[in-house]
């Protein structure tokens, strides 16, 4: 598969690394729910001459108190995570530890470079691709590179951010009343997002909205 490149301040109770340790010597987490994989990328990494060392968590909770205690610079993470999103963790290290450069993997379908970096992903890669390639685009974005493959790059709909949220909340099955109560907005304004969202997408329902949401990346 070809790949394309494209070349905040923590909290005190988070320690940010030396600049030279984010430009040499990585500290890699990997977050995935199945061991199997884990075991894997850790098995591909760990021999790298640019991985000082290379964790593991199956869980959001577990990569939280492994991130505490030993600040990693590259967290690869699996878009699921035992039911939950991959995107919701990216999106946290965003916030808590911006300094850490977050890989969005997965091991179906695709995830636009579109949404991958709005939640603060630097890079996406299917789990499918070979081992050699994966540590090749990994190596990259420890050296400062975004890195995605051809066939994730964004496509031109321009939804505003907030407009992404509701696609979001309506492609998980909730109704209008429930994503307004969950985005804190009034029922007209969300009827009025998901509108817009209709007719950026060219369709007329939620069941085509959803479809299309897949097909553009835009919805994990």
């Amino acid at each position: 598969m070809t790949l394309v490149a494209t070349g905040q301040v923590a909290p005190a109770s988070e320690v940010r690394p030396l600049l030279e340790d984010r430009c040499q010597l990585q500290r890699v987490l990997v977050v995935d729910e199945y061991e199997l994989v884990q075991a894997g990328l850790r098995a591909v990494l760990v021999n790298e001459p640019w991985v000082a060392s290379c964790l593991v968590a199956s869980s959001a909770e577990m990569a939280w108190q492994v991130a505490r205690r030993h600040h990693p610079q590259l967290v690869l993470v699996s878009t699921s995570l035992g039911g939950r999103s991959g995107l919701e963790l990216c999106r946290a290290f965003k916030e808590r530890m911006p300094y850490v450069r977050v890989v969005l993997m997965s091991g179906e379908g695709r995830v636009s470079a579109a949404l991958a970096s709005l939640h603060g992903a630097v890079a996406f890669l299917p789990k499918q691709m070979p081992a050699v390639l994966i540590v090749a685009a990994v190596k990259r974005v420890a050296e400062g590179a975004r890195v995605f493959p051809k066939d994730s790059a964004p496509k031109a709909v321009p939804l505003s951010k907030r407009e992404l949220d509701v696609l979001q909340h309506l492609t998980s099955g909730l109704s209008n009343p429930e994503v307004a109560a969950s985005l804190n907005l009034s029922r007209h304004t969300v009827k009025q997002h998901t509108s817009a969202v209709y007719r950026k997408l060219g369709v007329r329902n939620r069941a085509q909205a959803a479809s299309r949401a897949q097909e553009l990346g835009l919805v994990a």
